[in-house]
């Protein structure tokens, strides 16, 4: 007797679950009600809010989508998804703004719509944030319309949309990394305000969006964030803002396209990597307020001829310029006491070099590979030739600011500078301007 009595206690628990389970799976952002939505604790990273919980759900009678809305602060909800009780959404889609309760749709979740089949989106203007992933991977997707209420959009939001061009308002104070990052489609971008861009090396708002072509930025932006199109191998021109003060790390990286661009004069840094790989760009003029040039800031820029440095710059990075195989021209401010490793490598049809007087170090591989190396300077205030800082198979030519062949040979001389073994050597204070000749 107790046997059978345990027995249907076990049974009915199981019933239970069971039970419990189907309703946890009613609600399915982006998965359209696939069980892995924002409503799914077993999910988080579907959710539409911080505790993942749905408090209500309404149905459009037009599309039959039934949307699901966490509760926000005061009379506000947020959109977080949809339900699996209802259609999914697709085609054109209307994003709602007011529940018929008359909660104020203020929010997109995470997530919301995440790939879903929509091919165009009208946001409402009672919304102010578009999370985390909203429409990531909506390969769908070929526009979206963006009202001037929405404040920020969140990190990956158009991830791998099928996005053609977008136009991001004056209220946008803030895009999430890889916000628009790989939309092969995307063509075309306007930004309206000076919102500031969140990134990493190759996870720019933009980057690896490889067909766009035009771009519009609002003279009030003041930062290009970090890889903001990196990889949009089609842009072949752009006009930075007037108020621009800094290029993140790697913001234009593979712009393979790349040969006409011009700095303003407001700007004050240039990230590291930000130009590399820009294998059409011709030539460049860094404004006069840029002190440091970042390593590896116009690596492997093959077509680069001619490269003009500001006279405030103190610090040259590693490779800044190596590998730029055509660069026959470069001033080096004499304000430059440090030109890191490699800085040159590889600087092919470099013909003549004037090393400032600060400099007392070149350090290794400085100027490796620079088999068109004619002439050089070397100030008086060198000690240290690092390994291969000179190494080419060419005798050059030394002009060096100390006074005789016994203050050079107190220079320190590493392996592998195979130019100066074959160099004929002119000494004394006039070295400099001999170069010159």
């Amino acid at each position: 007797m107790r046997q059978k009595k345990w027995f249907k206690t076990l049974l009915c628990t199981a019933v239970s679950a069971v039970l419990a389970a189907v309703l946890l799976t009613g609600c399915g952002g982006g998965g359209g009600g696939t069980g892995t939505g924002p409503n799914n604790p077993s999910n988080p990273d579907n959710s539409g809010t911080s505790s993942g919980k749905v408090d209500m759900t309404e149905k459009d009678n037009t599309t039959g989508v039934e949307w699901a809305y966490a509760k926000s602060s005061g009379n506000t909800v947020t959109l977080v998804g949809y339900s699996s009780t209802g259609q999914a959404p697709s085609g054109k889609v209307d994003v709602p703004s007011a529940t018929k309760d008359g909660y104020k749709v203020t929010a997109i979740g995470v997530k919301a719509l995440y790939q879903s089949k929509i091919t165009s989106v009208t946001i409402p203007n009672t919304v102010k944030s578009i999370g985390e992933g909203a429409f990531a991977e909506c390969m769908a997707l070929r526009s979206v319309s963006i009202p001037n209420s929405v404040e920020s959009i969140g990190a990956s939001a158009f991830y791998h949309s099928g996005l053609e061009q977008v136009v991001i308002p004056v209220s946008v104070k803030q895009v999430g990394m890889a916000a628009f990052y790989n939309c092969a489609a995307l063509q075309s971008v306007a930004v309206n305000g000076a919102a500031v861009f969140d990134g990493s090396a190759y996870k720019g708002a933009f980057a690896g969006c490889k067909n766009l072509r035009t771009v519009n930025l609002s003279n009030e932006i003041t930062q290009l964030g970090d890889g903001m199109f990196a990889e949009c191998k089609s842009l072949e021109s752009i006009n930075l803002p007037t108020k621009l003060v800094k290029i993140g790390d790697s913001a234009f990286s593979k712009c393979t396209s790349l040969s006409d661009i011009s700095l303003p004069k407001t700007l004050t840094t240039i990230g590291e990597n930000a130009f590399a790989f820009c294998e059409k760009l011709e030539q460049i003029t860094v404004p006069e307020n840029v002190t440091i040039l970042q390593p590896y800031t116009f690596w492997y820029c093959k077509k680069l001829a001619k490269a003009t440095l500001p006279e405030k710059l103190t610090s040259i990075g590693k490779g800044a310029f190596a590998e730029c195989s055509v660069l026959t021209s470069v001033n080096l401010p004499q304000n430059v006491s440090a030109i890191g490793e490699n800085a040159f490598g590889g600087c092919r049809l470099l013909k003549k070099v004037s090393l400032p007087d600060q400099l007392s170090k070149l350090e290794d591989y400085t100027f490796d590979r620079c088999e068109g190396l004619e002439k050089i300077y070397i100030p008086a205030r060198m000690r240290t030739i690092g390994d291969y800082a000179l190494a080419t198979n060419r005798a050059i030519e030394i002009y060096y600011g100390g006074a005789d062949s016994a203050a050079w040979s107190r220079i320190s001389i590493g392996r592998g500078n195979s130019a100066l073994n074959r160099a004929s050597y002119h000494y004394g204070q006039n070295a400099g301007s001999l170069i010159l000749a």
